[in-house]
């Protein structure tokens, strides 16, 4: 039975109604957000503040820092600079076919696809997939031979990506030595394995190991950008920074904790609200870490790892977006290298007219996009090959799945009953 839609329309206007005035409040914290912003400009005042709350009798402050030794205001704002004459753009994404405990054998799929785009060089760009199938019962079952979680999958996947993305950048710092590399990954860049996830220690370690290649990439002599493009950004550290900020001195942090554990005083605001109206298109914000346990986690397994980040507003005229940009600390402390990253984002960011998202990141979005008509022919491929193995799979399902399938298909099936017993 569809949607009957005419019992929704008085919801929908009690919706808009509401929403019109949590608009109206937002307007009011961002004027305030944009107060504090502009008379954020000292430094100092931000160090004094993090190394308060670092203090181990108070937790909970999980907003923006500086980098040690930064004395780079948190407002400043760069504009759009011009890109570097060449680069090579190495953009990774992946995909995956979960398993299933319903089919007739156990296995999962990952599927790498990455894009490699020569910016400023007459070459073509080059276009790769990498598509593993993982069924042995040590890739597919836990200890206790329980299938491995969606959770595990992607955090495979994740590592797979990273690994993927240094060992191209390591094959590519040899073809065009004098271009620097920018290898772009389509999340955030702080990864964590947590408990869920089966052999996580293990994928924690896998993933340092694939951020540490790409810094030899750089110190071989090839300048190494990695970076991780969140498209549609939902933090706040940045505000929990201003918030910060109004507070004097210890005693009012101490006072006012459990309002800096909740994320501060401007409920419902994030940082691409603040950033859409205090940047021009083309402008990026400063530099900045996350004060937080993980990234901590990042530092301590090597300084260079902790995650920085910064702000960027791409696209033109009112067809803008606000993205986040993760780098590593070893791209932060280089200033032309967040130059090179900014220039290209925003270059890359105009190849699809009024859609203002990376060019090269769209593509290997293209070739990692495992279809449902990919999975089918996939099953297809391997019942094939368990009936040439002289074994027959149960392909219909459960009934109720079955008829779930049926129900919600714009096709009839039609069976034929065989059984002429009664």
């Amino acid at each position: 039975m569809a949607l009957e839609f005419n019992k929704l329309t008085e919801q929908v206007y009690k919706m808009g109604a509401m929403i019109e005035k949590l608009d109206f409040d937002m307007r009011e914290s961002l004027q305030i957000a944009k107060q504090r912003f502009a008379a954020a400009g000292d430094p100092a005042e931000v160090h004094k503040r993090i190394q308060i709350v670092r203090q181990k009798n108070i937790s909970g402050y999980r907003g923006a820092a500086l980098m040690d030794g930064s004395n780079e205001p948190i407002n400043m704002i760069y504009p759009a600079p011009t890109p570097p004459e060449r680069a090579t753009i190495i953009a990774g994404d992946g995909s995956q076919i979960y398993p299933n405990e319903q089919a007739p054998v156990h296995f999962y799929l990952i599927n790498i696809g990455v894009f490699v785009y020569h910016h400023g060089i007459d070459h073509l760009p080059q276009q790769i997939t990498i598509p593993t199938l993982y069924f042995h019962k040590d890739h597919v079952h836990d200890p206790h031979q329980r299938i491995i979680s969606n959770r595990t999958v992607d955090a495979r996947r994740t590592v797979k990506e990273m690994q993927t993305l240094a060992q191209l950048a390591w094959e590519y710092k040899d073809i065009y030595p004098e271009a620097p590399i920018i290898a772009l990954y389509d999340n955030n860049l702080m990864f964590w394995a947590d408990t869920e996830v089966y052999g996580g220690s293990r994928l924690m370690q896998d993933y340092h190991a694939a951020m540490q290649q790409l810094y030899d990439v750089q110190a071989n002599g090839v300048q190494t950008t990695l970076a991780g493009y969140v498209d549609n950004p939902r933090g706040s550290v940045v505000l929990r920074l201003l918030h910060l900020l109004t507070l004097a001195d210890e005693t009012a942090i101490h006072a006012n904790q459990n309002i800096i554990e909740q994320g501060g005083d401007l409920e419902g605001l994030k940082d691409k609200h603040l950033f859409q109206a205090v940047l021009a298109p083309g402008d990026r914000s400063a530099v900045m870490v996350q004060n937080s346990p993980r990234n901590f986690a990042y530092r301590q397994h090597n300084s260079s790892h902790e995650i920085a980040f910064f702000y960027v507003k791409v696209g033109s005229g009112s067809n803008t977006n606000i993205a986040r940009v993760d780098i590593p600390v070893w791209v932060a402390r280089n200033h032309q290298a967040v130059e090179a990253l900014h220039g290209v984002l925003l270059a890359q960011s105009t190849m699809q007219g009024r859609n203002p998202y990376p060019y090269a990141l769209s593509r290997a979005d293209e070739l990692a996009y495992v279809s449902s008509k990919d999975k089918a022919k996939l099953d297809e491929m391997i019942n094939l090959e368990l009936r040439r193995k002289g074994i027959e799979p149960l392909i219909a399902g459960r009934p109720k799945a079955r008829g779930k399938e049926l129900a919600r298909s714009d096709r009839t099936a039609y069976e034929i009953n065989t059984d002429l017993r009664g």
